[in-house]
C-alpha cells in the first residue's frame, strides 16, 4: 500500500491499513529505536510499548489533519520520529526527572515542501489515560457496541443485527446507555462532567487499535514459532 492509501485507511479505521503498517514497519521501527538507544537504555518490552503508543499518536495526528503525505516513506519517518520522542520520555521517567514542558521535534528530515511538528502534550496524555481506563471498565457488551459504531462505522440497523437486538431503536437506546455509563465512570476518574462525544470516540479508537496491535503481535509470534518448527523438521530430514 502507498502512503496515501495508508493515510486514507487510517482516517477510515481500516484494519488492512493498520495491519500493513504493523507487518511492514515494525521491524524497521524497532531496529532504529534499538540502535538509537543502545546499551540497554530502552528494553525490548519498552520498544513494544513505544511502537504501540507511536501508532496511537500517528492515528490521532492523522485524524487531526496534522499529517500530509508528500513522498513515499513519510509515514514511516513520522512513526520513527514519534517513537524517538516517546523513548526519550520513557528514559526521563526512568530517571525520575521532571519534564513539565511539551517537547516539539521536527518530523521532516528530507526537506519536504510542508514541514510539520509533533508535540506531546502531557496533560492531554494523562486525560487520555483516564478515558482509556474508563472504557476498560465498561461491560463487555458496551465495549463491543461502541467499537462497532465508532471503529467499524456500523449503522444502528447493522449493530442490531450483529448483536441480536430487536431493531435500530433498541441499538440506539443501548448505545445511549453505554455512553452515559462511560461518562459516569470517566467523571469519577477525572472529576469532570464535561465529555464531548469526540473524547469517547477517541477512547474507543485507541482501545480498538491496541487490540489490533496485540492481534498482530500474536500473529508475528505464531509465525516465528512456525518458522522454528519448519527448521526443526528440515534438520530432522537431513539426518
Amino acid at each position: 500500500m502507498t502512503d496515501a492509501q495508508l493515510l486514507f485507511g487510517i482516517m477510515q479505521n481500516d484494519d488492512r491499513a493498520w495491519r500493513h503498517i504493523c507487518r511492514n514497519m515494525k521491524f524497521g521501527f524497532t531496529s532504529i529505536i534499538g540502535r538509537s538507544f543502545p546499551n540497554g537504555k530502552i528494553s525490548q518490552e519498552d520498544i513494544e510499548d513505544i511502537f504501540q503508543e507511536s501508532l496511537i499518536v500517528l492515528m490521532q495526528k492523522a485524524k487531526s489533519g496534522s499529517i500530509v503525505v508528500t513522498r513515499e516513506g513519510a509515514i514511516f519517518s513520522y512513526l520513527v520520529q514519534t517513537g524517538k520522542l516517546i523513548a526519550c520520555n520513557v528514559m526521563r521517567k526512568k530517571r525520575s526527572s521532571s519534564w513539565d514542558e511539551a517537547v516539539t521535534i521536527s518530523i521532516d528530515q528530507h526537506n519536504e515542501e510542508r514541514e510539520a511538528s509533533l508535540t506531546i502534550d502531557e496533560k492531554q496524555q494523562a486525560e487520555d489515560e483516564f478515558l482509556d481506563r474508563a472504557f476498560d471498565l465498561l461491560p463487555p457488551d458496551c465495549k463491543t457496541l461502541l467499537k462497532l459504531f465508532y471503529w467499524d462505522h456500523k449503522t444502528m440497523d447493522e449493530i442490531a443485527s450483529i448483536l441480536g437486538m430487536r431493531n435500530a431503536d433498541s441499538a440506539k437506546t443501548k448505545k445511549n446507555k453505554c455512553m452515559n455509563k462511560f461518562k459516569d465512570i470517566a467523571a469519577k476518574l477525572i472529576e469532570s462532567e464535561e465529555f464531548a462525544e469526540d473524547a469517547v470516540r477517541a477512547a474507543v479508537e485507541r482501545a480498538a487499535l491496541r487490540e489490533l496491535i496485540e492481534e498482530e503481535k500474536e500473529h508475528a509470534d505464531r509465525g516465528i514459532c512456525m518458522a522454528a518448527l519448519d527448521t526443526d523438521d528440515d534438520d530432522k530430514k537431513k539426518r
